[in-house]
Parts: C-alpha cells; sequence; structure tokens
C-alpha cells in the first residue's frame, strides 16, 4: 500500500470550498462595478459602459483562475506536513510573485483589447497600478488562503469524527470476531483440549495454560471499546497468545522478540500484532514443517512505527496469496482498520517467503514515543 498525503487536484469534496471563493470574487468584482458607478459621476469621468463591462470580465476570470491557483497550493501545503514558519514564509513570497503575475496577465490582456488613448497613461505604467493595488490583491490572497484553511480544517475534524465512529464500529466487530472465529472453536477450543490433557500430566502447567488464557479474554475485553491502544499493551496481548500456542507446541513453537527504538507510549489499533502471529502460526505447521519458528520485530524509525512477522512454515497456498485481505478473516479486518485510522498513509504486505511468510506494517507512530 503506497502512501499519500492528500490529492493535489480537485475532487468532488472541493465543490463548495470552489462555489463560496468563486462567490467571493464575484461578490468582489460586483462591489468594485458598483463603486465605479457611484465614483465616476462625482469625479466627472464618463461611464465608459464597454469598457467597464470588459474590464470587470477580464479581471474576474483571470481572478477565478488565480484564486484556484491559490487553493491548489495552500491544499497541496496543508498536506505537506512542513512547519508553520515555513508555511507563512512560502505564502508571503507566493503572494508577491502571484501579484506581479496577476498583474502582468491583467494589463497584458487589456492592452489587447484597448487603446492607449482608452485605458489612460497612468494605467499604462506597470509598477505604479502594481504598488497602487497591490494591497487589494494580497488581501484578496490572504482571504483565499484563510477560507481554504478553514475549510480544510472543518473537513478533517467532520472526517475525524467519522473516522472515529467507524473505528468504534469496526473494533467492536474485530473483538466480536476474535472471540467467536478465532478464539472458538479454533483457538480457544484447542486451548481448552490442551488444559483437558495436561491436567492429567502437568497440574502446574495447566493452571499456567489457565490463567494465561484468563488474562488474554480480560485484557481482549479491556480494550472493546479503545479505538487506539498503547503498543506495550497490544505486545502483552500477543505475547500472551504466544504463551499458550507455545504450551500446546511445547519446543516445536519456538517465538524470537526484537524491539528497537522508542516504543512505550506509541498508540497503534488494538488486535493489529496478534492476527499476524495466528496467521503465521495456522499457515506455519504442517506435516512437512512440524516445528515453526517465529520472529516478531518492532521498530521505530523517526516518526514511522515498522511491525515485522515472520516464519519458517509451510506458508500460505500461493492460490489464496492475491486474495489473503479479502479471504482471511483476521487480516482483512486488520487492513480494513488499518485504512480507516491512517486513510493511504500505511504498507501492509503479506508474501511468501519459501519457506514461511512475511507480514510486514508500516505505520506513522503515534503517542510519545
Amino acid at each position: 500500500m503506497s502512501r499519500t498525503t492528500g490529492s493535489l487536484i480537485f475532487e468532488k469534496r472541493d465543490t463548495r470550498l470552489l462555489l463560496v471563493v468563486g462567490g467571493l470574487h464575484t461578490l468582489t468584482q460586483t462591489i468594485n462595478l458598483i463603486r465605479t458607478m457611484i465614483l465616476a459621476p462625482m469625479e466627472n469621468r464618463p461611464l465608459n459602459w464597454g469598457m467597464i463591462i470588459q474590464d470587470r470580465i477580464t479581471s474576474w476570470l483571470i481572478g477565478l483562475l488565480f484564486a484556484f491557483l491559490i487553493i491548489l497550493t495552500t491544499k497541496r501545503l496543508l498536506n505537506a506536513r512542513i512547519s508553520w514558519p515555513r508555511i507563512m514564509a512560502i505564502h508571503v513570497l507566493t503572494a508577491f510573485v502571484v501579484s506581479i503575475i496577476w498583474f502582468a496577465t491583467f494589463i497584458g490582456i487589456s492592452m489587447l483589447i484597448y487603446s492607449k488613448e482608452d485605458m489612460g497613461d497612468e494605467e499604462w505604467h506597470f509598477w505604479i497600478w502594481l504598488v497602487g493595488n497591490f494591497d487589494k490583491l494580497f488581501l484578496m490572497y490572504l482571504i483565499t488562503v484563510c477560507i481554504t484553511y478553514t475549510y480544510y480544517y472543518v473537513q478533517r475534524d467532520n472526517d475525524n469524527q467519522v473516522q472515529q465512529s467507524t473505528m468504534k464500529s469496526q473494533l467492536l466487530q474485530t473483538r466480536l470476531k476474535m472471540l467467536q472465529s478465532q478464539l472458538h472453536p479454533h483457538f480457544l477450543f484447542n486451548t481448552l483440549n490442551s488444559i483437558v490433557s495436561l491436567i492429567d500430566t502437568d497440574i502446574k502447567k495447566a493452571k499456567s495454560m489457565i490463567a494465561d488464557l484468563g488474562d488474554l479474554l480480560r485484557r481482549v475485553l479491556d480494550n472493546r471499546d479503545v479505538q487506539l491502544v498503547p503498543l506495550r499493551e497490544e505486545l502483552e496481548i500477543t505475547r500472551k497468545y504466544l504463551d499458550i500456542e507455545k504450551t500446546r507446541f511445547s519446543d516445536d513453537l519456538t517465538v524470537e522478540w526484537e524491539q528497537e527504538g522508542q516504543l512505550a507510549d506509541a498508540d497503534i489499533p488494538g488486535m493489529l500484532l496478534q492476527p499476524l502471529a495466528e496467521n503465521s502460526i495456522r499457515h506455519g505447521f504442517s506435516r512437512s514443517h512440524p516445528s515453526l519458528f517465529l520472529r516478531i520485530i518492532v521498530q521505530r524509525a523517526g516518526n514511522r512505527l515498522k511491525i515485522l512477522v515472520s516464519d519458517n512454515g509451510q506458508g500460505i497456498p500461493e492460490s489464496e496469496v492475491g486474495q489473503i485481505f479479502a479471504k482471511g478473516a483476521g487480516l482483512s479486518n486488520t487492513y480494513e482498520r488499518l485504512k480507516t485510522v491512517y486513510g493511504d498513509d500505511f504498507i501492509f504486505e503479506v508474501e511468501n517467503t519459501h519457506p514461511g511468510v512475511r507480514n510486514f506494517i508500516d505505520i506513522p507512530a503515534r503517542g510519545k514515543g
């Protein structure tokens, strides 16, 4: 899954913003037209309606073009994840450049439409005109930028609320799926069967297995209403799950953990790691692979969190690899929740490595870390 930070072109959801900015620009040109109509008689200037209308239409069209370019620039900066001082510096520089290009375009078109006598001597002096009107254009630029930022921040806030609501629903569904589809009948049945067998042979292991199962269920239920959980909690749930599996498989299952970077307070979607470990165990053991080595690597690199779960087992049937997110009960749900939380800003890969399976997740590192 590739990472993107936002579309650089207009989307359907931008229609309202374009209408607002276009309406504002239309209102500005209308006010300028009314202003000309009022001031001309007061200054004893004749009203050349043909020239006035052409002038306003030309200014309106050029203004709309540059307004939309300003929106695109602002949208890109908004999604660029750069510091505010740098964004402000870019906007100030862009405002000067846009002002010069805007006026150069307007005057160039005016020179093609009107004669020197129609425009007046003073209007042929580009820099005089630019200095005299720069404040108006600069103000229009700032207003357009402010409207754009306000629109996208409100939109982002609404999206976050929808995401939180969707995440809560999906998380509850995931908890139920784990208890019903994963713990019962497969994992839960096998665990209870192992406990029954151990009661007659090793009561100490049986008690330990019961305690681990109870702790696992308690942790899962405790987090059922939580959208993001501390990474340390997710690691503990996965360890409890693997402790139970190691008791079942004894020496046939070996688990190696590697943790790098500041991970203590990083937050991730709940039940993200356990399905990966279960997927490896489910597909890893076979008659030709009676033992399994499972490696789990969790590392933080800058503002990214990387999770790698790999094994040396049988692997996933090749016919199922391309549809693992659609057919794998745990992994399809994991993929959908990653999509909901991070949009396109994540990587989730599952592939056969012959031997074994490689599960890799790359997500933004949220939390204090």
